[in-house]
Parts: C-alpha cells; structure tokens; sequence
C-alpha cells in the first residue's frame, strides 16, 4: 500500500479508544467470538485466553469443537465452569470447519462477529480497536487489519501480505489474485451473514469475501490484530497443495479465469512444499514458470463453457434491467 492508500485507512487513535472506554456496557457493540476447533487441546487455551485478556466487557465466546478425540473437551468445560457469563461450547460431529463457524454464528447474538482458529491468538486491545472502528464508522460492515505469521511458540516469522485499497473496483482486482484479508484479523457485522449469505465452501474465507465483496466495501485498519501460527498439523501449512485446487476454480467462479498469479503459486507449491516458509523463498525458476503457464492454460481451456454461460447470463440479466419500462417501479 503507498501513502496515500495509508492515509484513506483507519488508524486507530488512543483518545477514540479512551472515548469507547469510557462509554457504558450497553453502549458498546457486542463482539461475538467464534472458535472452530478440533484436536487442538495444545493451542486451544492459548487462543482463549487472547480473546479474555482483552478485557472487553461486552462480548462472548463460542467453541465450536468437532468431537476432539484429546483434551480438549476438559479444557472447554473448565473454562465454561469458570466464565459462565461469557462462554460456551458445543461439542459434535460437523461437516468440516465452515460447518462449525455457521453454527457458532448462528449460536451468537453480536452485533460483531470474530472468527479466530482454536491455533491463532489476538494481540492486546484488538477488540478495543475495532470496537473503536465500528463506533465511528456505523455504516461499515467488514473491517480487517494487519497480521503475523508466527512458529508454534509465537514468535513472529513474517507479516500476512495484506493490500487494501478504498475503490471496490481496485479492491476486487486485487483479490483476484491474493486473498488481502488475514481471517483472524477480519471482523463483521451479523447483518453481513443475513444479508450477503454464510459460509458454503470448504475454501471457508477467501471464497466468503470473494462473494461478499461483490456488494460491499471492505475497510482496513492499520494496525496489527493477530498472530495466525504455523505448524505442522495447521492447514496452511498441512493442506497447501489441496487449498490451491480449491481457489484456483473458486476464483475462476468469481471472475471467469485462473490468473497466471495462482497458477504461478501452485507450480511453486508442487515443487518446494508449503509457500509460506519462514526461510528464503525458493526461487520461481524456468520450469515452475513453464508449469505454470501449462496450468493457465489447462484451467481456462477446461472452464470455458462455464466463462461463456457466465456472460450469457450476465448479458441477460442486463437486457432485462434496461427493458424494465415503469421507472417509478425500480
């Protein structure tokens, strides 16, 4: 982001802050936290206790576990013996994690809606800083901020590249090609999910702003949120490989082609592992460039008919529009 895209985001001031402290409970937004969870009774209490520390009197907590086969269920019954007021878990089977945040969503009431893995944390004053966000500006409905990458003791190894720009146009050029928002600094509006419809792919949040974007404007605050962590059982770091395939079509979906940027991602991931390495990168040589280029090519060719009825149907649906004749009715 250059300057002057900086300037058009929203930094977080101390006097806002102390001014959204200040104010009382019921004047506060509520921030509904949704944890999805399963097997990871070694992080889990760490990612809790992140959003506890941050001592924001209006929020709740919600665990969306998966039938975890280690501790985790003795660890969640401790805290919910502990926090009566403000948390509590279910713990089933599901359909995979986008399954298990609709039902925390759906099993929450704020106005606010944090979704945060049971392996990431917050930084302190997250929730004040987006509290913050949403008090002055009551027309936004999705803000996100800036986020680290960490090893499995959270020491941070490198940024979440985030981009942003205040032109929806730009915004979804951008996303075309990266996935701009890091999840777990990512926070919504409820409203959002009536309005603009839930989680329904496995590829869970790049796929959820993709269609979201369509309609509405993303903000950015310009201060880090989170720590999103690495390991060996995460599915960044685990699933590399399958999650590519997944985006590569979800955004040919939205946009009616592969770029040559994820085709270039794939290649590079099929040859040196998992992309988001805390070493020197691996460097982009000539036959991961010329798979690449196969894999464009391979992927267009073999989406085209789908490219061609998006068109039709987008012709269609514009003919209709300029033919509706009452101009009182629209």
């Amino acid at each position: 982001m250059n300057e002057l895209v900086l300037s058009l985001s929203y930094t977080p001031l101390i006097v806002d802050i102390n001014h959204v402290k200040s104010l009382p409970q019921s004047e506060l937004p509520k921030i509904s936290v949704v944890i999805p969870s399963f097997n990871q009774a070694r992080y889990l209490p760490q990612t809790i206790d992140s959003v506890l520390s941050q001592n924001y009197p209006n929020m709740e907590i919600f665990v969306a576990d998966g039938s975890s086969r280690d501790n985790s269920i003795e660890i969640l019954e401790n805290y919910q013996k502990s926090h009566k007021s403000l948390f509590r878990f279910v713990s089933e089977p599901d359909n995979g994690q986008y399954h298990a945040v609709n039902k925390g969503i759906a099993a929450t009431d704020g106005d606010i809606i944090a979704w945060i893995n049971s392996d990431d944390v917050y930084l302190p004053e997250t929730f004040w800083k987006v509290a913050t966000f949403f008090y002055f500006n009551r027309c936004a409905m999705v803000a996100y901020g800036r986020n680290k990458y960490t090893d499995e003791k959270l020491s941070p190894i490198v940024d979440y590249w985030v981009d942003w720009s205040p032109i929806l146009r730009e915004q979804k050029r951008k996303m075309m090609h990266h996935c701009l928002p890091p999840q777990p600094s990512l926070f919504f509006r409820r409203i959002c999910s009536k309005l603009l419809g839930k989680l329904e792919s496995p590829i869970l949040d790049y796929e959820l702003w993709l269609r979201w974007q369509q309609d509405v404007q993303f903000y950015f605050i310009n201060d880090y949120l989170s720590l999103s962590r690495l390991h060996s059982e995460a599915q960044t770091v685990k699933d590399t490989k399958r999650i590519l395939r997944g985006i590569v079509e979800t955004v040919h979906q939205y946009y009616g082609t592969v770029p040559y940027s994820w085709t270039l991602k794939q290649a590079h991931c099929e040859k040196y592992g998992n992309i988001i390495s805390p070493d020197k990168p691996a460097p982009f040589t000539r036959a991961i460039r010329l798979k690449a280029i196969y894999y464009w090519l391979y992927y267009n060719f073999r989406w085209a008919p789908r490219t061609v009825v998006k068109i039709l149907v987008a012709g269609k649906k514009a003919i209709r529009e300029s033919l509706r004749g009452n101009v009182f009715s629209v």
